[in-house]
C-alpha cells in the first residue's frame, strides 16, 4: 500500500483526495492502492485538522514537510499559495519521492525551474495539473473531434486570472498541445479575455469571468466542424489521482515538464499584457525577464 502525505490543508481539494484514497471501497470514486497516512499543518485551522483526522482516520500530523520524510512514499502539495510550493516540495524531491503539486505549480519562473531541477537531479517524478485536464466531458469532446486537427478553441470559466486560469490553460494544452507563441489580454476588472497565438497559425480564446456561476465550458473547432463541452461531473479529481498513482508506479510523469511550464508562462504573459493595455506578449520574452506573480489567493 502506497503511503501518501498531504501538505497544507486549506484547499477543498484535500477533502477530495482524502475521500478518493481513504473512503470505503464501495464508494464510486475510491481508488485502491494508496492511503493518506499523514497531514502536514501549515498554519491551518485546528478544527479543520481535527475534522480531517476524524473523518478519514489519519493519525499523524506534523508541522513541517520535512518531518514526513521516512513516513510517506509520495506527497501531495496542496497549498493554495503557489509561492510556497517550492519550499514545501523540496524535502520530498530531494528524497527522490513522487510529488503532486496542486495548481498553480509556482508563481515565478525561478521557482518552477528549481522544482524541475530538483526533480531531475534526484530522479523524483513530478506532476502538476488542473483536474479539468482529465474531465470526462473534455475527453468526450476530443473523441468527437477524432483525428481532425483542432485549429481554434474557445474556453470559458469563472475566477481570477492566475489561480483559476490554470484550468483553462490545462484544458487548452490537452486539446491543442504545446507551442503557444504569444498572448494578449484585453481584460478589465470583471473579466479576462485572452487571445492565444500558436507558432503554426492556430489560435484560442480564453475568457475568465469573475462571476462564479458559469461552469467551465468550451468549443473546439476543426476545419470540418466543432465539438462543445460543459464540465458538470466531479470525477476529474479521481481521474487526476489515477494518473498520479500511475506515475508513482511507473516513474513516468503524465504531463511533460514543457507543458507545465508553458501553462505558467501563458498566465504570466496574460497578466503582463493586461497591465500594458492588451499589448501582445511573447512567451520567449518572459523567460529572459524572469517574470513572477504576486499571490492573489491564500
Amino acid at each position: 500500500m502506497i503511503r501518501l502525505g498531504i501538505i497544507a490543508l486549506e484547499s477543498t481539494h484535500v477533502d477530495a483526495f482524502c475521500r478518493i484514497f481513504n473512503s470505503d471501497s464501495s464508494e464510486p470514486d475510491h481508488l485502491e492502492g494508496a492511503v493518506v497516512v499523514a497531514l502536514c499543518d501549515q498554519d491551518n485551522d485546528p478544527t479543520r485538522i481535527a475534522g480531517l483526522q476524524q473523518e478519514w482516520e489519519i493519525e499523524i500530523v506534523v508541522s513541517e514537510p520535512r518531518d514526513l520524510t521516512g513516513m510517506v512514499d509520495a506527497a501531495l502539495i496542496c497549498s493554495r499559495d503557489g509561492s510556497q510550493h517550492l519550499r514545501q516540495a523540496r524535502p520530498f524531491l530531494e528524497e527522490g519521492l513522487p510529488v503532486f503539486v496542486d495548481k498553480p505549480l509556482a508563481l515565478s519562473l525561478d521557482d518552477a525551474d528549481d522544482i524541475f531541477r530538483l526533480s531531475i537531479e534526484h530522479g523524483a517524478p513530478i506532476m502538476s495539473a488542473s483536474g479539468l485536464r482529465y474531465a470526462e466531458e473534455v475527453e468526450a469532446a476530443l473523441e468527437e473531434i477524432g483525428d481532425r486537427e483542432i485549429v481554434h478553441a474557445n474556453l470559458v470559466g469563472p475566477g481570477e486570472l492566475f489561480f483559476y486560469g490554470i484550468h483553462l490553460t490545462d484544458v487548452l494544452n490537452t486539446a491543442m498541445g504545446p507551442g503557444v507563441q504569444a498572448v494578449a489580454n484585453l481584460g478589465e476588472l470583471e473579466f479576462d479575455l485572452v487571445s492565444v497565438s500558436y507558432g503554426d497559425g492556430r489560435s484560442a480564446s480564453l475568457q475568465l469571468l469573475r462571476d462564479p456561476a458559469p461552469r467551465h465550458q468550451g468549443q473546439l473547432f476543426s476545419a470540418e466542424g466543432s465539438a462543445s463541452f460543459e464540465i458538470r461531473a466531479d470525477t476529474f479529481y479521481m481521474r487526476t489521482m489515477q494518473r498520479f498513482l500511475d506515475m508513482i508506479e511507473t516513474g513516468d510523469a503524465p504531463v511533460p515538464r514543457e507543458d507545465m511550464m508553458e501553462a505558467l508562462l501563458m498566465l504570466l504573459a496574460a497578466k503582463r499584457s493586461q497591465k500594458q493595455g492588451g499589448r501582445l506578449v511573447r512567451l520567449c520574452d518572459l523567460r529572459s525577464d524572469r517574470e513572477s506573480m504576486e499571490p492573489t489567493i491564500h
